[in-house]
């Protein structure tokens, strides 16, 4: 399952991130790394962008960058 399938409310664990060096870098930076907990807050009308909660802050990704990131539900 991937970031961009999550629903409002439910929390996720990350588990590998499919992105090049540099976004990925960049995710790093902002707390998306393998082993984090990530909350989808809010889906915008359009689908994208999506509104996530990690380490205390919320973050707005694309869709397109959210379907590479790898998660599993967690209840």
């Amino acid at each position: 399952m991937t970031l961009a399938d999550t629903q409002v409310g439910e929390i996720s664990k990350i588990l590998s991130i499919h992105h090049e060096t540099e976004i990925k870098r960049r995710l790093y930076d902002l707390g998306f790394f393998p082993g984090s907990f990530i909350e989808c807050v809010l889906i915008s009308p359009f689908k994208s962008p999506i509104l996530y909660k990690v380490n205390g802050a919320l973050i707005a990704l694309r869709a397109s960058d959210a379907k590479k990131i790898e998660v599993a539900y967690e209840a």
